[in-house]
């Protein structure tokens, strides 16, 4: 359905002509479905026009006007991701990537204020030459560093940087019926330092489990808390894409990987890692996405992973640590090093290896390898994220949900690199995350049916083992899958939508819908 003139020239009025289309080429470019989760058909359903607010009060008018005419609006920043799409027509786009201002960084309370176009490369730049830190989104430093668009925020520094729900600070936000909400300290004064309080706090409605992922609104600046950086101000990089690397290793920094017998031992490890929270950035990750990391084409990805294979004894955890000084690096190094030896753990050479280790070090901290981790040997990739929750919990989760993966890779539907999933340590060790990479075809239309399957066998896999409600929880039939397990929570998020959504004027199909 074709938005009526009247409406396209009153959004033609917000944004100026220059900012809004409905022309079909520009519409198919956004509909093009590729990298997470595609399938057979290649196309999405259309939006009616894509518009590009440049601030707070375009972004309400648009909001507005789409109640006032009954169409429905979407919002996305970088638009990584499915739940950038519509699943229908008569929905229109908001496209934030003109909103990309870095708004304040203070040094001295330790946060950053950020649009929802900024990402994380450029966000993390900023903060190292002021010796400051972020954690950044597992997806990439490609993502968006405005902590409400970049999915539950997991990451690779979540062990000493902590995740999206935690770290959040104020917020600004326009409801889907174009009211603009500030909450914490920004909705009692201009400061950013505080997202809740005193009373009631907005943070469960906003955030809730995984994010409305386009549902309930529009977020259009955030405070995030950030970390102490304990290293250089800018790294020293040499070489062309796709091998940069470090020219040299900043002092008082490792990076190793270590593979143990058993998933028993690991856990042991990782838990003493997180008792003595000497860790910088730890991540189960298997030897498929060490090989991707290193590897620039898929032929050096399948040389490294056989190679990685036959030198590992099991499980493993990739694990940066750095000093303050060199007696801090010192003591973490020497702990380390005797946790290890206590559980088993052996280590994978060619990592420590000079030649790579700065490389390695540089991709997982500036974190600019996800992509070729997970879409380049298929083109696409989906899987399986769990929750938050007791480190073993979600361990003993994500190890029972592969076993399926494994059932497919025996019959050539999924790319066989493996079924070790990663588990990470969060706060070190305050709680754990678990995934589950699924690399699958998507011109064969069983690949994508076996990726489909996974996803489905890890969910009950959920519900019957009683492991809580992951992440990639979306859309009414799935949340209906849960909401029966888990406290009728979906009664709960059905009254939020209704209530803040009244003109369902925000497209929810990967949020829930007010009626069921």
């Amino acid at each position: 359905m074709a938005l009526k003139k009247d409406t396209y020239r009153a959004l033609e009025d917000i944004v100026g002509p220059e900012n809004i289309s409905d022309e079909p080429a520009i519409l198919d470019s956004y509909a093009w479905r590729s990298g997470l989760v595609s399938g057979l058909n290649k196309f999405v359903p259309r939006f009616e026009a894509i518009t590009l607010p440049g601030n707070t009060t375009e972004v309400q008018a648009i909001v507005r006007l789409c109640n006032k005419y009954g169409i429905q609006f979407k919002a996305s920043s970088t638009g990584w991701g499915p739940y950038c799409d519509p699943a229908g027509s008569g929905v229109i786009k908001l496209d934030l990537r003109r909103m990309n201002r870095i708004i304040e960084i203070n040094e001295k309370s330790m946060y950053a204020v950020v649009e929802p176009f900024v990402i994380y490369a450029q966000l993390q730049a900023e903060l190292m030459k002021r010796g400051l830190n972020c954690n950044i989104t597992g997806a990439g430093s490609n993502c968006s560093a405005l902590p409400l668009a970049a999915h539950s925020n997991l990451g690779h520094l979540s062990v000493s940087g902590s995740y999206g729900e935690r770290n959040q600070l104020a917020l600004e936000w326009v409801t889907p019926d174009g009211e603009i909400v500030r909450t914490g300290t920004l909705g009692a004064s201009d400061e950013w330092f505080c997202g809740d309080g005193p009373g009631p706090s907005l943070r469960g409605i906003i955030r809730g489990n995984t994010m409305p992922l386009g549902g309930l609104g529009v977020y259009t600046k955030a405070a995030q808390k950030v970390y102490h950086w304990p290293g250089p101000a800018v790294f020293p990089i040499e070489g062309v894409s796709p091998q940069y690397r470090p020219s040299y290793l900043p002092p008082n920094f490792m990076i190793r990987y270590f593979s143990f017998k058993s998933q028993e031992l690991l856990r042991e490890a990782v838990h003493r890692v997180g008792e003595a929270e000497i860790a910088f950035i730890l991540m189960g990750f298997n030897p498929a996405m060490m090989s991707a990391n290193i590897a620039t084409n898929n032929t050096e990805d399948i040389k490294y992973l056989r190679q990685f294979t036959d030198m590992v004894q099991g499980p493993g955890f990739m694990i940066i640590i750095t000093g303050n000084s060199a007696r801090d690096f010192a003591y973490k190094k020497s702990t380390l090093e005797m946790i290890i030896k206590e559980t088993g753990g052996k280590s994978l050479k060619p990592v420590e290896d000079p030649e790579n280790a700065g490389g390695f070090l540089y991709r997982f901290i500036r974190v600019t390898g996800s992509i070729r981790e997970t879409c380049r040997a298929t083109g696409t990739f989906g899987g399986e994220v769990g929750g938050t929750d007791v480190f073993n919990l979600m361990s003993k989760y994500i190890g029972e949900a592969s076993r399926v993966k494994g059932h497919y890779i025996e019959e050539d539907a999924l790319l066989a690199d493996g079924t070790d999933p990663f588990v990470q340590l969060i706060e070190h060790g305050h709680c754990g995350h678990g995934e589950m990479l699924i690399r699958y075809f998507s011109r064969n239309p069983a690949s994508v049916q076996a990726n489909f399957e996974v996803y489905m066998a890890a969910n009950r896999t959920a519900v019957q083992g009683h492991y809580g409600v992951p992440h990639h929880v979306w859309s009414d039939p799935i949340h209906d899958m849960y909401g029966p397990e888990a406290s009728q929570y979906t009664k709960w998020l059905r009254k939020i939508k209704k209530t803040f959504d009244p003109n369902e004027a925000s497209e929810a199909s990967h949020y829930i819908k007010a009626e069921k």
